[in-house]
Order: C-alpha cells, then structure tokens, then sequence
C-alpha cells in the first residue's frame, strides 16, 4: 500500500484544505507551487512570489526551500501550530509559534504537486569508533553470515588481537578485522596472520575485512588469499532494528 497519496492541484481549493487540514496531525504534507512568505516575529521578512517547495511535518515543524542550499527559506519547529485555509480559491498557510511569537504567511498562487505521505520517525545510530562498529556486529552476527554465533571480541593470538570471532554452524571460524578508515596493506597482512593462526591448528578458517574503503593494493591482495571485503558504508545501510539482510551484493573478493 502507497505511503503517499496526491490531491490533484485542480481539485476545488476549499476541498483540498479540508484534506489538508485532516492530514496535518498524522503526515507530512508536501506542496510544490508558486508562493509568497511573509515572517512577522521577533524581526520580519518578505519574499515575493517564487516556486517554493513547502513541507509541513506533523510535529508542527514547517521548512520552505527553493532551488539552492541546504537551510530553508523560512521555517518554524516543532510544536507550532499549522492551519491551512481557503481566500479568494487560493491556499494560504499560517504557521504560529507562541514562545517567542512568530508567525509566517503563505499565499499560494498556482499549485503545482501537493502529497500527503506517512513517514517513519526514527534515531540516527552514529557509528563512528572501530569499537562501534564491533558492537553493532556482535549485536548483529547475521550480517556477516545467517547463521554466524559469536565466540568472542579482542581474541588474543601470537600476532595480536582479533576484532570479532565468529563460528558458523559448520564450525568454520570467521574472523574479522574492523577499519573506521580506509584499509591498507597492513590490515590485509594483518588479518591472513589471523587466518593463517587458526589454520595452522588445523581448524577452518576464512578472514572479512570490514572497512569505509580499500587500496587497490590491498584489495589485490584479499582476492589473492581469498579473503572478503565488506565495505562499511553500504553495510550500515542494511542494518535494520527489525530486518537484518545478507550482505553477500556488496562483498569483494569473495
């Protein structure tokens, strides 16, 4: 089912504010069309009439941009009041903030795209410490492989300390270095030492080398040794608190 429904700018104007105004508590409205902006409030300010884009969110936030930049034209936050009417079969918005006062005025002139959508409202998870990175893994083990179980963090060897040690039902050992920056020789190195120690114990092992970027140096050498790479960013991408995807499109050298 669609998220989003449109209401055709040549519906009746008093017919499209009433939606509007039955939409505004539960979804964000988005209007593309021809506006002037008045702001009255602790200064004021007046743009003549443009193509706008105006987003009224329904948290009360309202943000207008145009063609450039990323700050909006005029905006108010969260907690103001939105009410959309209908003057002279034209639409006009009104934004009020009561602490301090402010308001702003929008006529719109000629509609182009108005939609009524139903967005998610979510935390931005920032990973940005290598310890970050390891602890969204072993929360998640099904990133790296479905049935992957943990075996432990900072596994001590002769050659130093593996970031994550995995086990697949199998038995094979997954071992993973982690990178918040772009891999080098040495963590390709670094990792076949950690590969090469379980081996020589005579158990099965396989390397992942996480990182945001690779050297073609280093990626070289993964594919060489048969060890993957993951990149980071397109990893995050699929992390979902309820929805954990494998990342087998976007491994290298595997």
């Amino acid at each position: 089912m669609s998220k989003c429904i449109s209401i055709d700018p040549k519906d009746s104007c008093l017919e499209t504010i009433i939606k509007l105004n039955n939409a505004k508590s539960r979804n964000v409205i988005i209007i593309v069309g021809e506006m002037n902006i008045e702001y009255v409030g602790r200064a004021s300010s007046y743009a003549p009439s443009g193509t706008r884009l105006l987003i009224a969110k329904p948290d009360g936030s309202l943000i207008i941009h145009e063609a450039s930049k990323v700050e909006p034209l005029n905006w108010q936050p969260p907690k103001s009041q939105i009410h959309f009417e209908c003057r002279d079969n034209k639409i006009f918005v009104k934004s009020s903030r009561k602490i301090p006062p402010e308001d702003v005025f929008i006529e719109i002139n000629n509609v182009y795209l108005i939609s009524i959508c139903q967005l998610v409202t979510t935390k931005l998870v920032v990973i940005g410490r290598e310890s970050d990175i390891v602890k969204m893994i072993v929360s998640n083990p099904g990133i790296i492989e479905p049935d992957a179980k943990v075996v432990g963090t900072d596994i001590a060897t002769t050659y130093g300390k593996i970031d994550i040690l995995l086990r697949k039902e199998n038995g094979t050992l997954i071992v993973v270095e982690v990178k918040n920056e772009k891999a080098g020789i040495s963590a390709a190195l670094q990792l076949k030492r950690y590969v090469d120690f379980y081996r020589e114990k005579g158990l099965e092992a396989k390397g992942i080398l996480i990182a945001p970027s690779i050297t073609s140096e280093a990626l070289n050498f993964l594919i060489r040794e048969n060890i993957i790479f993951i990149d980071l960013n397109r990893m995050l991408q699929l992390v979902n608190i309820n929805n954990v995807k494998k990342l087998d499109k976007y491994i290298k050298g595997s």
